[in-house]
């Protein structure tokens, strides 16, 4: 075993806004937050948050959480790549009548919960927050998935290295390239390409017979010990082996797709000021700032994140929140599509 995969497994892989759009680093509305802290306090009961980080960056999130409030107790449920965010919520809430407290997940996913009325109308709950951090009735943005390509460097040289997405689907990657199971870097390209020619790219993507991961952490393992050359993958996911000393590189397209990842609440939820107290925390500086240190994944309309600085001169594709039925109807146009030719891993 190489120097870089000894560090790698010591570490373990348990683990849009352009800048014009960002929201000021200020602190939530301080009546607030004591009024939801007060109640959480008095209501007393544990609540539950489903998000898709590792349980090891989660409990720092959570570390920094009950230091500033200790009173409010938290269980964290792991849901891997945020794929089954939905259906487990649908599926409990008809089973028994209750799900988790706090949702973190992908904006399909919310919207589909919001549609089947299932979560709670944050608009009417005088939580004194900017128009950009309620741009939806029913959640709040927490953080973003940013894709970027990423390609093992002793696999890859230099000079071949993909500077457009032409490039990058192109056939000499036949056979040599890693996607994640889902196809909603396509459908967020779509934003920006039209519908048409993301499906045209897609299927031209599809040919060259891309291995899917499962996740997109065992997918940027897979660049670094050479399963595959090159992948379009998340910037978050990649930061574990970078840090391991992985022989992998990245850089962001043109246009970059990025998943705004946002919060909401259950009607169901047992103590909702909690619930609603985590869900704006992580909306603070201080809160945005512990999300990210701990998870790679910053939060894009807050200034002062990494993300934002990382995104500010970028051109980035994604379909606003009140077009989520868009998103969702070619999530599932192209998750099929991109099924019909590649190899699972």
């Amino acid at each position: 075993m190489n120097t870089w995969m000894k560090r790698y497994s010591m570490l373990g892989v348990a683990a849009i806004w352009a800048a014009t759009c960002a929201v000021p680093a200020q602190a939530q509305s301080a009546a607030v937050m004591d009024r939801l802290a007060q109640g959480a306090a008095a209501n007393g009961k544990q609540i539950t948050w489903y998000e898709s980080s590792p349980e090891d960056q989660i409990s720092k999130v959570l570390a920094g959480f009950n230091q500033r409030y200790p009173d409010v107790k938290v269980r964290y449920v792991r849901l891997v790549g945020g794929n089954e965010l939905a259906s487990r919520v649908i599926q409990e809430e008809q089973a028994s009548g209750k799900s988790a407290d706090v949702l973190t997940g992908g904006p399909d996913h919310l919207w589909q919960l919001n549609h089947r009325g299932l979560l709670k109308d944050l608009s009417a709950e005088n939580l004194d927050l900017p128009a950009k951090l309620l741009p939806v009735n029913y959640s709040v943005p927490t953080t973003a998935s940013v894709y970027v390509e990423i390609w093992n460097t002793r696999k890859v040289k230099d000079e071949e290295v993909p500077a457009s997405w032409d490039e990058l689907i192109n056939d000499k990657w036949r056979g040599r390239i890693g996607n994640w199971v889902r196809a909603a870097a396509f459908a967020q390209l779509a934003h920006t390409w039209g519908e048409e020619k993301a499906e045209q790219q897609l299927r031209k993507f599809v040919t060259l017979k891309p291995y899917l991961f499962k996740s997109t952490f065992p997918l940027a393992q897979g660049v670094a010990s050479g399963e595959v050359d090159i992948a379009l993958g998340f910037y978050h996911s990649l930061q574990p082996i970078l840090k391991a000393g992985a022989p992998v590189k990245y850089r962001l397209l043109d246009p970059t797709p990025m998943h705004t990842i946002s919060t909401g609440i259950t009607k169901s939820s047992s103590n909702p000021d909690a619930a609603m107290l985590l869900a704006l925390w992580l909306t603070t500086p201080e809160g945005a700032k512990i999300y990210e240190d701990a998870t790679a994944r910053g939060n894009p309309v807050v200034e002062g994140t990494q993300t934002h600085q990382m995104l500010k001169d970028m051109k980035v594709s994604e379909w606003p929140f009140d077009q989520n039925d868009k998103l969702a109807e070619l999530n599932d146009k192209f998750n099929a599509i991109l099924a019909e030719g590649a190899k699972v891993k």
